[in-house]
């Protein structure tokens, strides 16, 4: 008897699609690799990290 999964509700959080050269995808895809995540969640991260770097640049020149 197959057990029944849980339904995950879709995430209602915006989304964005990103397409990348096939050079810069393999050179994301082995990073994400080394670090044990998935490519979507390195490319988040580094999206953050670049997004809190602006943020504090126009804090310090304002």
């Amino acid at each position: 008897m197959l057990s029944k999964l849980p339904s995950v509700m879709p995430s209602s959080k915006p989304k964005v699609q990103i397409r990348f050269e096939d050079e810069d995808f393999r050179y994301l895809e082995d990073w994400a690799k080394s670090e044990f995540i998935p490519i979507t969640q390195l490319c988040r991260q580094l999206i953050l990290k670049a997004a809190e770097q602006r943020k504090l640049e126009q804090e310090r020149s304002t």
